[in-house]
């Protein structure tokens, strides 16, 4: 009389497989949502400093760039988040050409850089 079916070992190991299986999946699916959290924060902050620098470069500031190289900070609100933007105006090899620089940093985290965005104005 033969048997048929599966042992107790043989059903534990092919678990156990499944287990190891089913880890390795749920990891790379909580990755994959890690990283396109991030994704979404580095390109709403990048929008905002495209928005900032080119505000700053068709309007221009209450202060004449060419005056003396300047850092300003402000808050920007875009899709109820808070932004800290650092706008720095730094000379260059050009008298008549100056670095404008926009860092955009998320207001809970400070330390952390999710876009920055470097563009010229010139005198005109």
């Amino acid at each position: 009389m033969s048997r048929r079916g599966f042992t107790l070992i043989e059903v534990m190991v092919a678990l156990a497989v499944f287990a190891v299986v089913g880890l390795a999946l749920t990891k790379n699916a909580s990755l994959a949502v890690v990283q396109t959290t991030r994704l979404q924060e580095q390109l709403l902050a990048s929008t905002v400093a495209q928005n900032v620098l080119r505000e700053r470069l068709v309007r221009g500031t209450d202060q004449d760039p060419f005056t003396r190289p300047s850092r300003e900070q402000q808050e920007v609100q875009m899709v109820d988040r808070r932004y800290r933007v650092l706008v720095r105006t730094e000379t260059t090899s050009d008298a008549d050409l100056k670095r404008v620089t926009v860092s955009v940093r998320d207001d809970l985290r400070p330390d952390d850089v999710l876009a920055e965005l470097t563009g010229f104005v010139g005198r005109h």
